[in-house]
């Protein structure tokens, strides 16, 4: 009897120990200078492409400015990835706890447009590809740490 109780108890602590130790729940992500992962998927949440964020500048005012390295193609072509450049620009609200990048700064339309909230352990949010007449294709996209 004794044996059955202690095997119950060391199972239950064993299962709690485990659902805590995940790190992507560890709440220590932080978006400031620096290098972060990123993947865009499809609306339906299918991989297209994968990489890293290096943040360069972060003003006070909340402006970012950076590079975008592509690391993983998943699909070989999608409404907007030609738009998108290497740098980017965008605009952080710590207030309102939302970052805003735009992967092409250098022009007005056929761009890329990140839309991301601030989580424990991530940004994650919306991409669309919007032209001069209006947006034309959405997906998801999240990044965390390096």
């Amino acid at each position: 009897m004794i044996r059955k109780i202690f095997f119950l108890f060391f199972t239950v602590v064993l299962i709690s120990v485990s659902g805590c130790s995940s790190s992507e729940d560890s709440g220590n992500f932080s978006f400031g200078k620096g290098k972060f992962r990123f993947k865009m998927s499809d609306s339906t949440g299918k991989a297209l492409l994968s990489g890293v964020l290096e943040v360069k500048t972060y003003s006070q005012n909340g402006e970012i400015t950076g590079t975008i390295l592509i690391t993983k193609k998943y699909v070989s072509d999608f409404p907007g990835y030609s738009s998108m450049s290497t740098e980017f620009s965008g605009e952080v609200s710590n207030t309102e706890k939302t970052v805003f990048i735009n992967t092409n700064p250098k022009i007005a339309d056929s761009n890329v447009f990140w839309n991301m909230k601030m989580k424990t352990n991530s940004l994650s949010g919306e991409w669309r590809y919007s032209v001069f007449r209006g947006n034309l294709t959405t997906g998801k996209i999240k990044i965390t740490s390096y």
